[in-house]
């Protein structure tokens, strides 16, 4: 019988293993990463799609909102 799929400890050492991947790049660096990883993936796509109504989304300013709180927006890139 195999073991048990755990979820969180799966995603802690996924992160442990990014950090490394990502060692010595600038926040730049990664959001430009992170970005290039999700272009074309249709998953994303249709989670982006699903929260955005088109031609309706606007950039917030700059560190208005805490990180990670804002919704992407096609403007925004």
């Amino acid at each position: 019988m195999s073991e048990p799929f755990h979820a969180v400890e799966f995603m802690r050492r996924r992160r442990e293993e990014i950090d490394r991947e990502d060692a010595g790049l600038t926040w730049e660096e990664k959001r430009l990463k992170t970005r290039e990883a999700l272009r074309g993936d249709p998953l994303w796509e249709r989670v982006r799609e699903g929260v955005l109504s088109a031609g309706t989304a606007t950039c917030p300013p700059a560190n208005s909102e805490p990180a990670g709180t804002a919704a992407p927006t096609e403007n925004c890139r």
